[in-house]
């Protein structure tokens, strides 16, 4: 079983748009069992997310993404989530112009993480916008709410990042661009149960360099790989009954 919590689908106004049936082609070739999806920031088309969820439900577990600046977007985000079948949030503060340190802007969104008990991931490299450091707070507010950093610092903050995770299990590290000793770094620092599989396909990386780097990561951990490639997703999605 293995869960890459970490894709982008559909359309954007300069890139060629990723279609469900494409992604599942390059899933089936890596042997990857289910994709966590959500649409580019900048189009927010989420109604590509939801035709790849309703078409194919045991492949992709949907993320709804809104911009925290529209007034309406707590509203939009709970309907996803209540009628549409959306399991939780993506947020990217780069592209749309917020800095996590501006909670107010995006707390109203995690109360509904918190209320329908789905996890958010948000983007956090070490850019001013998304910098590791303000997860902290984040994490210490919202101690019931699961938080996917995604990138985990990359490779400038990846010290930062790890050290956030290990004092707060709430907070998983997801894989996708970063370097092999920065992944091993996060096992061993927050803990090899807080680590999960992303690839970042197709922006970030590839399905074969990551599925190498995680396992040769994790293999010196008692049953790291199975952890990292799903049974920590699987828990945070509660899929642990469908696995």
């Amino acid at each position: 079983m293995i869960i890459d919590v970490s894709n982008t689908l559909g359309r954007h106004r300069f890139k060629p748009e990723i279609k469900a049936g494409d992604l599942l082609k390059e899933m089936d070739r890596n042997h990857i069992d289910m994709a966590v999806i959500h649409s580019y920031a900048e189009s927010m088309d989420n109604r590509s997310v939801y035709q790849a969820m309703k078409d194919h439900p045991k492949r992709f577990i949907g993320l709804y993404t809104v911009n925290p600046w529209y007034e309406d977007s707590p509203a939009q985000f709970e309907k996803a989530l209540t009628e549409d079948g959306f399991k939780g949030l993506y947020m990217d503060p780069v592209r749309h112009g917020y800095m996590l340190c501006e909670r107010e802007v995006f707390y109203p969104l995690l109360d509904l993480c918190r209320k329908y008990q789905v996890p958010v991931w948000c983007y956090g490299a070490a850019e001013v916008f998304s910098n590791p450091v303000f997860f902290e707070k984040i994490a210490g507010d919202y101690p019931d709410v699961n938080i996917i950093m995604g990138r985990m610092g990359l490779q400038y903050d990846n010290a930062s990042a790890v050290a956030v995770g290990k004092r707060h299990k709430n907070v998983y590290l997801e894989t996708s661009s970063s370097m092999d000793f920065n992944t091993l770094r996060a096992m061993k620092t927050a803990g090899i149960d807080q680590v999960l599989l992303g690839t970042g396909t197709p922006d970030a990386g590839y399905y074969e360099l990551e599925l190498v780097k995680v396992r040769k990561a994790a293999a010196d951990f008692p049953g790291g790989e199975e952890k990292v490639l799903w049974k920590n997703a699987a828990r945070i999605f509660r899929l642990e009954e469908g696995c």
